[in-house]
């Protein structure tokens, strides 16, 4: 395998581990970083100074700061291939593919996952057709894109791509459409 194959890695639905906030241990390091700030006890004087109508009070400090270390000490994501959270993993494993572009249930024109929603054994994501539906709307088709790109042998513009990004030092986050609900989409 290549370095940059072991690098910029797809993940199964088609996005990119080396993009993912949570993989990267960006969104922990952030909220350890708000943690100090939260810490001088000149913020909430500061805020209020600044924004006189701010809801910056001591108990609303302390809520936040308490969620803050819970999100700190989150162990980072272990990547698709180690993760069962999610639907699409679990239908991959059983399907014995690496990815939905290798998968007979995904339809290569429509970027669209075929499959029957089969109730998988995850709380956290619904069954991998409507998650994968969900995540291409979240990330603005990018997913139905690189996934396309692998099934037509492209694995390697894929991976160019996600290197780009990295080096403009861009993540998934700044793909997210925040207007798409997956709790609005499974009402439908």
């Amino acid at each position: 395998m290549s370095e940059m194959a072991d690098k910029f890695k797809i993940t199964t639905c088609g996005l990119s581990c080396d993009l993912c906030d949570a993989n990267t241990t960006k969104l922990q390091d952030n909220a350890n970083y708000f943690l100090k700030v939260l810490k001088d006890p000149m913020f909430s004087g500061i805020i209020s100074m600044m924004n006189p109508k701010s809801s910056f009070s001591e108990e609303n400090i302390a809520i936040f700061n308490n969620m803050l270390k819970e999100i700190g000490s989150f162990p980072p994501c272990p990547g698709c291939d180690k993760s069962d959270q999610c639907s699409i993993n679990q239908c991959a494993k059983e399907k014995k593919v690496e990815t939905c572009a290798k998968c007979e249930s995904f339809d290569v024109n429509e970027g669209t996952c075929t499959a029957p929603p089969v109730p998988q054994k995850s709380t956290f994501t619904p069954p991998a057709p409507i998650y994968f539906g969900f995540l291409s709307k979240r990330y603005q088709n990018t997913n139905v894109k690189n996934l396309q790109a692998i099934a037509k042998g492209k694995s390697k513009d894929v991976k160019l791509w996600i290197e780009g990004m990295i080096k403009k030092g861009k993540t998934s986050r700044d793909l997210i459409d925040v207007s798409v609900n997956l709790f609005e989409m499974m009402k439908k």
